[in-house]
């Protein structure tokens, strides 16, 4: 589907509808920004070649793990940022399939800092970071209680690179107006002040205990951080009510997967194939599941199923391949190692594939 179905925000790259003032996610103006059109179709995964967590001899757990959260979080981008809906009314094109967030009302003009608010916003989205953060300085100056003051000025110190004041300047908004809380959290998480970040989550949940889109970002940045157990019950709470997303529902069940949940996150595998059957890091970590639960053969034809139906997705060749090493199909593996590295010759791995096909052909013809 082609056209200008949506805008990307020129701060945090999410999709938003064309007609919005404001960007969904992050709240800042989508003056100027870029028509996204003419994209891949939402959770395309089959063109991730990110490693997926497989059975290769030789991968630790952290290794798997690692290849596991790359993949995953490179589909999440993809869903969230990038990827256009199957039909123009799905909600899966937006970052949030809500109406976006009101527009500020203007400022009287005699009010004290107004004029050097609406200058440094004005600078702000021209890139003029020291002017901007010279004429919102002299707005919080003449009024500290302005809460859209403090969270211009903050946002405009952290681009500037000032991390610590530019905190400062958001924790003081978020103290004056709750409203400011989520976005607070937000950049302390990027600034990778973690803890402070989830303690900043986890206020706003205790009074708002069904904030679905709070509980998804918590889960997400636990999850990011491998926090696999704590960031479960987040991401559970989001899917619930967004059954319809199936990146939310793929990293709810690794999640699960990764803490010891294993039948749960099997269960959810199978539901995001069953609406996104070219979900490919779901068939691999579904059929990795499956394998150890000793059903060789149903994993195996899963990753069959995902290649006859995707067959240039060089990823499900070498997750093939490791199954059928581990299962002594040596030939078989070979053939799949080989056409990974022929698909993907560039991949980091591309070459030790190939040295493991060679080393599987031979280790066959030895009498």
């Amino acid at each position: 589907m082609k056209g200008k179905q949506a805008v990307l925000c020129p701060s945090c790259g999410a999709r938003n509808r064309p007609d919005w003032d404001f960007c969904a996610r992050c709240n800042e103006p989508l003056e100027g920004a870029v028509a996204a059109e003419d994209v891949t179709p939402a959770v395309a995964a089959s063109e991730v070649e990110a490693p997926s967590p497989s059975l290769l001899p030789g991968w630790t757990v952290a290794t798997i793990t690692l290849a596991a959260l790359a993949a995953l979080a490179v589909v999440a981008w993809r869903s969230a940022s990038t990827a256009p809906p199957l039909e123009a009314a799905d909600p899966r094109l937006f970052t949030i399939a809500t109406r976006p967030p009101e527009p500020l009302k203007p400022l009287p003009p005699t009010a004290p800092g107004a004029a050097e608010y609406e200058a440094g916003l004005r600078l702000l989205n021209q890139g003029d970071l020291a002017g901007a953060v010279a004429s919102l300085a002299a707005a919080v100056a003449a009024d500290p209680a302005k809460a859209e003051y403090q969270s211009a000025y903050g946002r405009a110190l952290l681009r500037s690179g000032d991390s610590d004041s530019g905190l400062s300047a958001w924790g003081e908004a978020a103290r004056l107006d709750t409203r400011y809380r989520r976005q607070y959290a937000r950049e302390l998480a990027r600034a990778g002040r973690i803890a402070d970040s989830v303690r900043q989550y986890e206020e706003i949940l205790a009074a708002a205990p069904d904030a679905v889109t709070v509980h998804e970002d918590v889960g997400r940045l636990l999850y990011r951080n491998g926090d696999f157990a704590k960031a479960a019950p987040h991401l559970q709470r989001a899917s619930q009510a967004r059954e319809d997303d199936p990146v939310l529902r793929q990293e709810l069940a690794y999640a699960l997967d990764q803490s010891g949940q294993k039948t749960q996150a099997i269960a959810l595998y199978r539901e995001v194939l069953s609406v996104a059957p070219e979900a490919t890091i779901s068939r691999g970590l579904l059929a990795q599941g499956l394998f150890e639960q000793g059903k060789a053969d149903e994993a195996i034809a899963l990753l069959d199923e995902g290649i006859k139906a995707t067959p240039q997705v060089p990823v499900l060749h070498r997750t093939l391949g490791s199954l059928l090493e581990s299962s002594a199909r040596r030939a078989e593996a070979a053939a799949e190692y080989r056409a990974y590295a022929r698909m993907a010759p560039n991949a980091p791995d591309a070459k030790e594939m190939v040295d493991r096909a060679a080393r599987l052909e031979a280790a066959g013809r030895t009498p």
